[in-house]
């Protein structure tokens, strides 16, 4: 956003109403918007402590008024300016707010006794559950964790599952019936849920969104280029294959443009289907089993680069063996900083944000529209009903040397809880993890993606109280219930930490 001066049509404002418990109160949860067009905005938000969506907090005398051309936040009598196209419009100050610069800290249900601590076990597609198969999402998996570890915890820490929807592969509605078959299956087993809904990683069955070379293959489109990335600031530098190593390399789909429109608004029709299912079951748990909702995850390692990775010329190893990865080459190293040594991904995102259209492209970019992509599916979330303290993100592209690679605070913003993955270090150790938190007055984090191995049950227990001593966990995921329940002494570990007296 230029430094000139813009027109104000209409002014939206976020509040911080606490009760005496520091609770958000009844229909003004920190962030929520404040219309001054509507009858009673201004008086409303004048009972409150009120703060530019995306700016600055500002104190009771500093709000004055709206005034052409522009707000006045007082404080210290500083003017913002901002621009809000049409009626409506939602000031939004994402493309200079640098990421992770939320404000302070949502509620804190722990805090309050609302809802435990969880060590969530993530069942890894075609393991027992199957997104495309709603009858197999049954009961005996929760049954079968249950009885490994032996106990379901207490009030304070307890044991769930976790489970990720792609939810831009397989059609909507079994995947619809796949989430109301989880759900129930988690209320008849008292297993609490952590639901994972990612569009970035598998989108394998989208080439109506990203073939935008063969016309002789579905979904056919030149204008599909606006959908996927680019190694330079044009269309015409699109690439055709991404690649991922998850223990493995394997050719992927091209890397999604992380801005691109026609791409979020497949986030949302999806959105639109699976999280009224969610909402209308959390609904009619009684209150005594609110607990069964872990919470809604979004993204899945969200980053440029680190998941559907491109060579150099990547394209043209492509073209050369279109079905045979058997040449390949396989050098994507965290050692060579964010781009791992290859071509560098996120030019356009970047350019389709608005964040910049030339120039070198820089880790700070991908940043900014890692920041923005995330803070427009916890938004989208929350608008459908999701509460923010219910809502986590998980980022990706944090690495050692940390940095080199992106820091932790693209994953924070004001309509959720941060989290990230969890291999290589234990999170005191992680780089510029505990600053950021900190420099965005936050506490409550997640551990979205964890293994951190260990030889026997005291090793593990060590690693999870690592994980879940650090400043306000709300959870570790552990990745993956079948490669777990068969690790010596983990089992064992997490029955221990479970039964550990709930003060």
């Amino acid at each position: 956003m230029g430094a000139g001066r813009l027109t104000l049509k209409r002014v939206q404002l976020t509040i911080r109403r606490m009760d005496a418990e520091h609770k958000p109160c009844v229909g003004a949860e920190s962030g929520d918007r404040i219309d001054l067009e509507r009858p009673g905005g201004l008086k409303r938000a004048a009972r409150s402590d009120v703060r530019m969506t995306h700016g600055p907090e500002v104190s009771r005398r500093g709000l004055l008024a709206t005034a052409v051309g522009g707000v006045l936040l007082g404080g210290h009598g500083r003017k913002r300016l901002a621009r809000a196209e049409g009626t409506g419009a939602r000031v939004d100050e994402a493309q200079t707010r640098p990421a992770g610069a939320a404000s302070s800290d949502l509620y804190d249900p722990m805090a309050v006794g609302e809802l435990p601590q969880y060590i969530f076990f993530n069942v890894a597609p075609h393991s027992g559950w199957h997104q495309g198969r709603p009858k197999s999402f049954t009961p005996e998996l929760c049954e079968e964790i249950i009885d490994t570890i032996g106990t379901r915890g207490h009030e304070r820490r307890r044991m769930g599952v976790s489970f990720i929807f792609s939810i831009l592969e397989r059609k909507l509605e079994t995947s619809a019936r796949s989430l109301q078959n989880l759900l129930d299956a988690a209320l008849a087993a008292d297993l609490p849920v952590l639901i994972t809904l990612d569009g970035q990683n598998w989108w394998q069955s989208r080439s109506d969104l990203w073939n935008w070379w063969d016309p002789d293959a579905p979904g056919y489109d030149p204008a599909n280029r606006l959908n996927v990335e680019w190694t330079g600031w044009s269309p015409e530098t699109a690439v055709k294959i991404g690649w991922r190593n998850w223990g493995r390399q394997l050719r992927v789909a091209p890397a999604p443009n992380l801005a691109s429109p026609r791409f979020l608004a497949e986030h949302w029709k999806a959105y639109d289907v699976l999280i009224p299912i969610l909402l209308r079951w959390y609904r009619r748990l009684p209150a005594t089993r609110k607990y069964l909702f872990g919470g809604v995850k979004l993204g899945w390692e969200a980053s440029i680069n680190v998941n559907a990775y491109h060579y150099k010329n990547g394209n043209e190893i492509f073209e050369r063996s279109p079905h045979d990865a058997s040449g390949d080459p396989d050098d994507h190293s965290p050692e060579k900083g964010w781009t791992f040594g290859q071509a560098a991904l996120g030019y356009a995102a970047v350019r389709t944000a608005g964040i910049k259209t030339s120039g070198e492209l820089t880790k700070f970019d991908i940043e900014q529209v890692v920041y923005q992509y995330l803070e427009s599916l916890c938004r989208e979330a929350h608008r459908r009903g999701i509460p923010k303290h219910m809502i986590f993100t998980h980022q990706g592209g944090t690495y050692a040397p940390w940095d080199q690679h992106l820091s932790f605070k693209p994953a924070i913003n004001d309509y959720s809880i941060p989290g990230w993955s969890f291999y290589s270090h234990d999170p005191p150790d992680c780089g510029s993890l505990a600053r950021d938190l900190e420099s965005a007055g936050r506490q409550q984090w997640a551990a979205c993606e964890w293994w951190r191995g260990a030889a026997d049950e005291v090793g593990w227990r060590e690693r999870f109280a690592r994980t879940l001593n650090f400043k306000r966990c709300r959870f570790v995921c552990v990745y993956n219930w079948n490669g777990f329940a068969k690790a010596p002494g983990g089992p064992a570990a997490v029955s221990s930490l479970l039964q550990q007296t709930k003060d």
